[in-house]
């Protein structure tokens, strides 16, 4: 293929060493480039990304949660390499599954022009790692042929914003079926249990979003059909010469996600402990007192033991009653 684009990754992170060699190895395999924009990490994964030749590391100096503000410190950067490119949106626990070189759609993403957008499906590999939970429906789009025109304007949201500048009409948009982006989050528990803890806090505090609406969001229990993860999907060691699980740490329990909000709740007003994240493992791990009121607790029980049936149509009215109140 004569003048082929860039292919430049870029990843937002933020103390992610427990699965930073395991990203960076199987993305090295097809990037030009690996844009990462380091938020303070403490962990080491500074010297990790320093490690790999096609890193460019750049600084994300916001002591606070943006994805707005991160996405354009990526995409700012990643536009400063001169030439054709296309643009990969991918976190550090995420990989283009193993066989994706060798599928008719790489060659489409490749082979794209300017103004083309590729969706993915997300397989999320669960703790057994044998399996992963995949939605039948939902795509996500993930890589942009950058047409180098702004504004888009569709990726200005303070959490879970896009993470390409795509155009928001639906045009030149394409489907990957032939492999999937492997979503390694889930085979530890503990931190996806910490991450949707600190999302709920961050998206209170920054959208003052009701606390019944943030549980049901980021409480709510998989529930996507399960799947077998086959050999080609994530077989790196055949291929590439080294195993994704190998490179990948799971032994830590503590996370930033955790002390960060420990650190916050300490400024901000008694409504915060509305939230239903204030766990008795949660409270006694960080030595916490329980200021929730009975009312409160009462709240966190419900939510908890309707949780299963949360679109029935009377747990939706409660919901939206309790939603007015608090």
């Amino acid at each position: 293929m004569k003048n082929k684009p860039l292919l430049i990754c870029m990843t937002p992170v933020r103390n992610e060493a427990w699965v930073l060699h395991a990203f960076l190895k199987a993305t090295s395999l097809w990037a030009d480039y690996i844009i990462i924009a380091d938020q303070m990490s403490i962990d080491g994964s500074r010297e990790i990304a320093l490690s790999y030749p096609k890193v460019i590391l750049i600084e994300n100096n916001n002591p606070d949660f943006n994805e707005a503000d991160r996405q354009k410190l990526l995409i700012d950067k990643a536009r400063e390499i001169k030439g054709d490119k296309i643009l990969f949106g991918l976190d550090a626990d995420e990989l283009l599954a193993a066989n994706f070189a060798n599928t008719e759609d790489w060659q489409k993403i490749l082979n794209s022009k300017p103004g083309d957008v590729f969706w993915f499906k997300w397989a999320e590999i669960r703790p057994d790692l044998k399996t992963y939970w995949e939605s039948e429906k939902t795509y996500y789009p993930w890589v942009f042929h950058d047409d180098n025109i702004e504004p888009h304007g569709n990726y200005v949201r303070n959490m879970h914003s896009m993470r390409i500048p795509y155009p928001i009409e639906e045009k030149q948009m394409y489907y990957v079926n032939d492999f999937r982006v492997l979503h390694l989050a889930h085979i530890s528990v503990e931190r996806v249990n910490a991450k949707r803890r600190f999302y709920q806090f961050v998206d209170w505090t920054m959208n003052k979003r009701s606390v019944v609406k943030l549980s049901r969001t980021y409480m709510k229990q998989k529930n996507e059909p399960i799947f077998e993860l086959e050999s080609n999907q994530i077989d790196f060691t055949d291929q590439y010469g080294f195993s994704v699980f190998e490179n990948i740490e799971l032994k830590d329990n503590h996370f930033w996600f955790d002390d960060y909000i420990v650190e916050k709740v300490k400024y901000l007003p008694r409504q915060i402990y509305r939230l239903n994240i204030w766990n008795v493992d949660f409270l006694k791990k960080y030595n916490l007192k329980d200021n929730r009121g009975a009312f409160t607790k009462i709240l966190h029980l419900y939510l908890f033991k309707t949780q299963k049936i949360s679109q029935k149509k009377l747990v939706k009215l409660i919901d939206k009653i309790l939603s007015f109140l608090c």
